[in-house]
């Protein structure tokens, strides 16, 4: 067994061990209280999610993707921004652009080009 993830309460290491699970990988929550019960897993004191050494590197990668994932505040900010009407996009190649979200529709630019 191999740790794959340190978590600071017992709840956030339920919610890493479900998505593991949900995508296949045996995960195992082991806290404080397994202090080295399971020769593979020594006992720390923290509560650590544990997987098979034959899926950590999946298990790892799934972890890295649901941390980097915005959180509802992002969301929830990027929302109020756009509440003024306008967005800001980024292209591929980083490059902005801000679309009026509010516009009248009469006056955009036709898509045949013709005004």
């Amino acid at each position: 067994m191999v740790p794959v993830y340190i978590a600071q309460s017992a709840l956030d290491a339920q919610l890493v061990r479900d998505l593991l699970t949900g995508a296949g990988i045996h995960a195992h929550v082991f806290g404080p209280n397994v202090a080295g019960a399971i020769p593979e897993v020594p006992g720390t004191g923290l509560i650590r999610v544990v997987v098979e050494e034959a899926e950590a590197e999946q298990a790892q990668a799934l972890i890295r993707d649901w941390e980097s994932a915005p959180d509802e505040a992002e969301v929830e900010a990027a929302a109020l921004d756009a509440a003024d009407g306008t967005a800001d996009l980024r292209l591929p190649d980083d490059e902005a652009i801000e679309l009026d979200l509010l516009a009248d529709p009469d006056d955009l630019l036709s898509l045949d080009g013709t005004d």
